[in-house]
């Protein structure tokens, strides 16, 4: 049982920690290092509450049901077909992301990225090696995802001790809060707590125990909330924002500069990211392929394993193929996506079901605290961020 916890644990944090990170300096450092914190933990806070919310429905309808079934039960037809639209483009958007920041990497340590298919190839190369893993399937996810998650960890504490001894205070004091970023930030401040699509996936993998659920979220949502903010020290506080503004949302220019020509540093930074970068993909495109054999109704025979790879992975690579400088505008899309499937339709199915209980008199497996003031509140804020992702 505790192998499982782990795992699940891993899976959770694993998929938070990862592009929104590595993002995170380019997107808000313009709101000032106080500012962005506050942000961050508004957005974690709000990020727990509504994944505590899908689990609550989870165990009501059916432990480790996906999105797409889960929806139906609760809110008929249409409501699935926003969950799946919504879920689809969510997914599809961070492998994007993913696909074109591990491709700019690749490039630049390979030293082929001045050349106009570098990058390109470089993403093509990483997405298939990927999509075997996922093709063989979640036993050997889950194998890669731990041993990953681990050298991630271990690289992001040297990186982080080594990044301690540049910190320039001066840099962190210099930059004024710029309010005019600020509705352009809230969607990728939230997109950065993205674990809310590995639920039913993680609820598969702890046999729908809702203790072991419960705890891995929180540990794993609070892991990176600290590691954002001790990021966001660091890079802010080692490179002027002035320099980080012409960046243009590059990850190994990012990188390059945090390193101060340090080959060790960069040698690391890049470790740490390129790892970060596979154990968010691994939970993303894990959750795109068990929405893909729902969806399209497809058994575990290997045919229909194919057919749904080619589903999961064919339309990202071609997107980072066509648009290789897109990592953080498919952050901003993704945004969207969240705030439609991490926190409005949570908190209308949660607040449907306990409806139905009140009438029945029946108790729920679960139930997170706060009552119905803090779901229309909770709802409120997704509809604010779907606002701001569209100004």
């Amino acid at each position: 049982m505790a192998t499982k916890a782990f795992s699940a644990g891993c899976i959770v944090a694993g998929s938070t920690i990862g592009a929104g990170m590595l993002g995170l300096p380019m997107a808000v450092g313009y709101l000032g290092f106080t500012m962005s914190c506050v942000l961050l933990v508004v957005m974690w806070a709000l990020a727990l509450y509504s994944g505590l919310l899908l689990v609550e429905v989870d165990m009501q309808v059916g432990p480790g049901l996906n999105f797409n079934k889960m929806v139906k039960k609760v809110l008929g037809w249409p409501g699935q077909v926003v969950a799946v639209l919504s879920l689809g483009f969510l997914l599809y958007a961070l492998l994007v992301a993913y696909i074109t920041g591990m491709g700019s990497i690749l490039a630049n340590t390979l030293h082929i990225a001045d050349s106009g298919y570098g990058a390109p190839v470089c993403s093509a190369i990483f997405a298939l090696i990927m999509a075997f893993i996922v093709f063989c399937g979640t036993k050997t996810i889950v194998r890669f995802n731990n041993l990953f998650f681990i050298v991630m960890v271990c690289a992001m504490s040297f990186a982080f001790f080594s990044l301690s001894s540049t910190v320039n205070f001066d840099n962190l004091l210099a930059i004024a809060p710029d309010y005019d970023h600020l509705l352009a930030s809230l969607p990728i401040l939230f997109a950065a707590y993205g674990y809310h699509f590995c639920i039913p996936s993680t609820c598969k993998i702890v046999d729908g125990n809702k203790d072991i659920l419960y705890w891995s979220i929180i540990g794993g949502t609070i892991a990176p909330l600290m590691c954002y903010v001790l990021w966001l020290f660091l890079t802010l506080g080692s490179v002027p924002m002035a320099q980080i503004t012409q960046m243009n949302g590059n990850v190994d220019s990012l990188i390059a500069a945090i390193s101060q020509n340090s080959v060790f540093i960069k040698a690391v930074l890049s470790v740490f990211a390129s790892f970060a970068l596979v154990t968010s993909f691994f939970g993303v495109s894990l959750s795109l392929y068990d929405l893909a054999t729902e969806t399209l109704n497809l058994s575990t025979s290997q045919a229909h394993r194919i057919i749904a790879t080619i589903v999961v992975f064919a339309p990202p690579i071609l997107a980072s193929y066509l648009c290789p400088g897109s990592f953080i505008a498919a952050l901003a899309h993704a945004g969207i996506g969240f705030a439609v499937l991490c926190l409005c339709l949570p908190c209308i199915m949660s607040w449907k079901l306990r409806n139905e209980r009140n009438r029945t008199a029946t108790e729920a497996p679960y139930e997170v605290a706060g009552g119905k003031f803090t779901i229309a509140l909770a709802s409120a804020c997704g509809v604010f961020i779907i606002i701001a992702a569209c100004v």
